[in-house]
């Protein structure tokens, strides 16, 4: 009983500071969430999933769903901070609930509305819930929940409604979330949130290094731990990144991601030599000690914080005014956490953006996601711009997609496809360069053997033989460099290209849909006119850009193919087509 009366001291202290505000009114966009719930629960999806950028109130949103079924809820989640975050937000939105935590010695089991953590869900706890036990089951950064001890506890319960939530929904060892949760039933990303003015803009630095990632191997999907730690932890580097947080961030509080432990102890160490208090913490930091970091980085005694995976997720610090990307990344899923940390407006700072420090190191083997995958750009950042005026930038090139479409095809009526201007921007380039997502996936087919099966041998060749010239030319024509093509055996370069044809499909299905419009042809044939050999996905080439401009053809943002060029030159020249 004495457990229980400190429980209830507990709630009862946190319930007064949760409505000191008075009532929680919900933005726009959260309304339509809880709609969007409602609506899909009616049509019979009852495991769903919310996507919703870092700094959008997702918390918020999922207790209030809580509040308005009354039911018994269970919200998992995986760090402290999460679980936290969870109790206080629950209780500030719904006062009279009587909320419980299990985690690690503390039980609160019986409780009608539980945050767990999921790694003290062991098996004998988890039996003394019946399946029907909850009538909500809340996944808190649920890209996490294809993972076994997810599965283990969702397998056993069976709400009324299991919901989802996260700013990423993806994982980045491409394990997906079908079979766990059936739909995305509403999304809200960071670009939304930026234009909504509820997230600040973000103004993107690269800072370039010299230092080599080619030799770092993957695994799955990201670059292997060690040897990434290994490779970027060197005094140049870390240098590097100092003068640069001096050059462009110098007294503002920002939070800093790095590839390990020593990598952060190091980095801190260097911001400290060079007169910029800092602290740094790792997963085995000790609970007190984090949370005193964090303290002193909110008060303004640190302006520095690295940290080695554990403030990626949970971790609210809106007087944050810059964010350091020490730690290269293949997964937009990662990228995506840790930008997100610093894009909460502050009202006491009059925080107007984030200062994103990208540290870009020198590779050709791996692809590295950049800001410009974050919302969706399809151009890099130029240095120093904000990401509302790179998309500014490009939405005002709709003009030259216009005057392209009419030296093209002059009688189309363009206002009878008001759509049209917009998808050529849209569709944008081939995704020829992505060669090196091809490589990452094919690294981890080498680790698993037992993948290739007997079938694919037969149809592809054997993984001792080398690859043919033809072989060689076609995977060269999706950007690889000949060496990379040449350490692939026969079977593994059969398995890229076709791997390469899987990604093109829905890029050509959606630009031959373009084209079919514009030169007023059958998809099927602006399919073939688009794509019907490889050399037709390359850049077009430079003698047919100089006719082009000799024809007075403007070429429309993201350039053309080969392919695409050739059948505008052929139009233009009345059927006379210039050899390519």
């Amino acid at each position: 009983m004495a457990v229980e009366e400190m429980r209830q001291s507990a709630l009862a202290f946190m319930r007064p500071a949760a409505a000191a505000g008075g009532p929680v009114v919900l933005r726009d966009y959260q309304g339509a969430a809880l709609a969007a719930t409602e609506s899909a629960l009616a049509a019979g999806v009852d495991r769903q999933v919310w996507s919703m950028a870092t700094g959008l109130g997702k918390t918020i949103c999922f207790a209030e769903l809580a509040r308005r079924r009354g039911g018994n809820t269970l919200i998992l989640a995986h760090r402290d901070e999460l679980i936290q975050q969870a109790v206080e937000k629950v209780l500030r939105v719904w006062a009279e609930a009587d909320v419980g935590v299990v985690k690690a010695e503390q039980d609160d089991h019986t409780a009608p509305v539980v945050v767990a953590s999921v790694q003290s869900l062991h098996e004998r706890r988890l039996r003394r819930w019946t399946p029907d036990r909850f009538d909500l089951v809340v996944v808190d950064e649920c890209h996490h929940a294809a993972a076994p001890s997810y599965r283990r506890i969702l397998g056993h319960l069976r709400p009324n409604l299991l919901l989802g939530v996260t700013a990423t929904p993806f994982r980045g060892d491409r394990a997906t979330l079908e079979g766990v949760f059936q739909k995305i039933v509403y999304s809200f990303g960071i670009l939304e949130g930026i234009r909504a003015g509820h997230l600040v803009d973000i103004r993107a630095f690269r800072v370039h290094t010299s230092v080599a990632l080619d030799d770092v191997h993957t695994a799955a999907g990201d670059f292997n731990a060690g040897e990434l730690e290994e490779a970027v932890n060197v005094p140049d580097r870390n240098r590097a990144i100092v003068q640069a947080y001096l050059e462009h961030a110098d007294g503002k509080r920002a939070l800093v991601f790095t590839a390990g432990v020593e990598h952060a102890r190091g980095l801190a160490e260097e911001f400290v030599g060079a007169g910029v208090p800092a602290a740094f913490v790792h997963g085995g930091t000790p609970l007190a000690e984090r949370r005193d970091v964090l303290r002193r980085l909110r008060t303004g005694e640190v302006l520095v914080v690295t940290n080695c995976n554990v403030l990626t997720e949970g971790f609210d610090e809106p007087s944050l005014e810059a964010v350091i990307l020490a730690r290269p990344t293949k997964s937009l899923a990662l990228f995506t956490q840790m930008a997100g940390r610093g894009t909460r407006p502050s009202p006491e700072t009059g925080k107007r953006n984030l200062l994103l420090l990208d540290v870009v190191d020198a590779t050709r083997r791996h692809r590295i996601v950049s800001v410009a995958e974050l919302v969706g750009l399809r151009a890099k950042m130029k240095h120093g711009k904000t990401v509302t005026e790179a998309l500014e930038d490009e939405e005002r090139r709709i003009p030259e997609v216009e005057a392209f479409v009419r030296a093209v095809s002059p009688a189309l009526e363009i206002e009878a496809v008001p759509d049209l201007l917009q998808d050529f921007v849209d569709v944008g380039e081939p995704p020829v360069y992505d060669w090196r997502d091809v490589l990452a996936e094919l690294d981890d087919l080498r680790g698993d053997p037992d993948a290739i099966s007997a079938d694919a041998t037969a149809r592809m060749g054997s993984p001792d033989e080398v690859p043919t010239d033809r072989q060689v030319a076609r995977l060269q024509g999706f950007g690889w460099e000949e060496g990379e093509v040449r350490r692939c055996s026969r079977f593994e370069a059969s398995w890229a290209i076709a791997r390469h044809m899987d990604i093109m499909g829905a890029w050509l299905r959606a630009r031959a849909h373009v084209w079919a419009l514009v030169m007023g042809l059958q998809e099927e044939e602006a399919r073939q006119m688009v794509a019907q050999h490889v050399w037709q996905y390359l850049p077009a080439t430079e003698k047919q850009m100089a006719l082009l401009k000799r024809k007075r053809v403007p070429v429309p943002p993201g350039g053309l193919t080969r392919g695409e060029a050739a059948a505008v030159l052929d139009r233009v020249l009345g059927g006379k087509r210039p050899a390519g």
